[in-house]
């Protein structure tokens, strides 16, 4: 039990929020995106939930690499809602990107790049913002590292355990 509380204070511990973006613990505002097939999607649809927010690009070498970490997480948890937010300008780009990568999470387009402004104030790729099932802002870390998505399963078994 303490080596998972310790995993989970160095995880905060490197998630360093923008002064801009919510402070760890903080509620995040509703958001509101579209899916590739041009669905509506908005955090509101993961009450109750825990949720990986993901930030990425066709572009972006780590955020490859992350995608089967991803992928993972969200097949051994159905009951975490796993989100990538793609920040790329063309849906055909995304589409074209998802063929040579395994995705079974929702991926969702911003391509206007909102995300860099309030209330997520994201600056760098890939981003990681995991909310509780309140919708707490609970970790984040801007320039994720692989190792930070290895840690991610433990981040997300510990909130899922919380009975608050």
């Amino acid at each position: 039990m303490w080596v998972r509380a310790l995993v989970l204070g160095m995880l905060v511990a490197c998630g360093a929020t923008p002064a801009s973006a919510p402070a760890t613990g903080a509620p995040l505002p509703p958001l509101s995106f579209q899916t590739l097939g041009g669905t509506p999607w908005s955090t509101r649809d993961t009450a109750g939930k825990v949720v990986v927010l993901d930030v990425w690009a066709t572009y972006c070498a780590p955020c490859r690499k992350a995608f089967p970490k991803l992928d993972r997480l969200a097949a051994s948890h159905p009951d975490v809602a796993v989100v990538g937010i793609s920040v790329d300008e063309d849906d055909e780009v995304v589409r074209q990107y998802l063929t040579t990568v395994t995705a079974s999470f929702l991926i969702v387009r911003d391509p206007q790049r909102t995300v860099e402004a309030r209330p997520l104030a994201v600056h760098a790729l890939p981003t990681v913002i995991v909310l509780d099932r309140r919708g707490r802002v609970r970790f984040r870390a801007d320039e994720m590292g692989e190792d930070g998505y290895d840690e991610l399963p433990a981040l997300v078994a510990s909130l899922l355990a919380e009975t608050d």
